[in-house]
């Protein structure tokens, strides 16, 4: 449904609401060029053992929608059939307390709650092994309630306590912790029988999807791709990580693609080509993003021009400062979105940066959109990771800055001179 006013419009513009079912996805999906979807697509159908893949992009350009969008197309594919479960990690878990044993018993428990969801007719004998194994690494987790020969309503009880207190409690993280670590090997046996099962009563392979990876702090990431690649590889059934572009520029990278030769990049949308001339086919993709969602006359022709090329190709931009348009515009009594109401959205945008950025990474900005390049040091990765410095793919890689900090570009070039 296309928003007929700027405050239905506000309802519609959430930047935390990834599309996630079959309407969804029919209403606002928006095919970008030079997609890897097909290519994942084929990798997934076309491997017999579980693999692992790593799908990275820039944080918010839409890898969420595009694994949504996968997801449904696996699942609608013939032959192979697949049986899929997709999380996002922040849902489940802390991203600024992150190792690879939450990783590991997050995907045990996300799997485990499908089934749930589904009503598998599991056998009772696997629902019984992975009941007692949840109650050794949850000895302080007390339930209720009279569950007789239904063992299946007791291991609820006990995942649901046990992910919510994992979440939210650290000292309970840190016990607990301790305690899969010592029997990681358990756990990964437990997940193993579940998945056999899944696939026994479905008749279909798993795949299992985990977002949001990439929001993690560099240094978390670094240690779960570099320092434990070999337990996000146990699993035996295939999943696809997400993976923070800005790790792709470390000098150990190496490790990472000997581990996961399977990566694919999701590009930008490109508003503008490499020599600042207008890409029209990237910016009519932007303008549908929003288009799909709001009906074009509630937004003026320039000031669609001018919130696409500020999105600087990041789909989660282009909603933040079209949804911040339309509170501006909506305050005001306005019933469009104007170019004056779209440059203040964008302004509360730039004043981010300008108080995230400080003097070196000024400059070094400055020299990136000047070259069209970045090197691989720490400095480049935490601006890629903050999106002040955004990469570009076509025939060529090139790198440029967030458009919305370039006005600050002519004293930027000054003071890196």
């Amino acid at each position: 449904m296309l928003a007929q006013t700027l405050e239905s419009a506000i309802a519609i513009l959430n930047p935390e609401s990834a599309l996630s079912d079959r309407a969804e996805i029919e209403s606002y999906f928006v095919a970008r060029p030079n997609s890897p979807l097909k290519k994942l697509e084929l990798l997934i159908k076309g491997t017999n053992e579980p693999e692992k893949f790593l799908f990275t992009g820039h944080r918010g350009n839409g890898k969420s929608t595009e694994l949504a969008k996968l997801q449904l197309l696996l699942q609608e594919s013939k032959e192979p059939f697949f049986f899929i479960v997709r999380y996002s990690v922040k849902q489940v878990l802390s991203l600024y307390d992150l190792t690879y044993v939450d990783v590991l018993l997050s995907l045990g428990l996300q799997l485990f709650e499908e089934v749930t969801r589904q009503n598998m007719a599991v056998n009772q004998a696997v629902l019984v092994n992975i009941l007692n194994f949840t109650k050794d690494i949850s000895k302080e987790i007390q339930v209720s309630g009279t569950f007789g020969a239904e063992v299946g309503g007791e291991l609820n009880v006990y995942a649901a306590k046990l992910s919510n207190k994992y979440k939210l409690e650290h000292q309970t993280r840190l016990a607990m912790r301790e305690t899969v670590s010592k029997r990681i090997d358990d756990l990964l046996h437990n997940i193993d029988l579940l998945i056999r099962e899944v696939e026994r009563v479905t008749k279909r392979r798993t795949l299992v999807i985990i977002e949001d990876l990439d929001k993690a702090d560099l240094g978390v990431a670094k240690k779960l791709f570099y320092d434990y690649a070999n337990s996000l590889l146990s699993p035996r059934v295939s999943v696809i990580y997400t993976f923070p572009i800005a790790l792709r520029h470390d000098n150990d990278f190496i490790q990472v693609t000997s581990s996961f030769p399977n990566m694919e990049i999701l590009p930008n949308f490109k508003p503008n080509k490499r020599n600042g001339d207008p890409d029209e086919k990237g910016r009519e993709c932007l303008k549908n993003i929003l288009t799909r969602r709001v009906d074009a006359s509630l937004i003026e022709p320039d000031a669609l021009e001018e919130l696409v090329t500020a999105s600087g190709g990041i789909p989660r931009e282009l909603i933040v400062s079209a949804r911040q348009s339309c509170l501006e515009g909506a305050t005001s009594d306005k019933t469009v979105i104007d170019v004056p109401t779209a440059r203040a959205a964008l302004m509360r945008r730039r004043r981010d940066f300008e108080s995230l950025l400080d003097t070196s990474q000024r400059q070094l900005l400055a020299k990136i959109h000047a070259t069209k390049s970045i090197e691989n040091d720490e400095a480049h990765r935490k601006l890629l990771h903050n999106l002040s410095a955004l990469e570009y793919r076509n025939d060529t890689v090139w790198y440029d800055v967030h458009a919305v900090v370039q006005p600050f570009l002519p004293a930027l070039v000054e003071d890196a001179q």
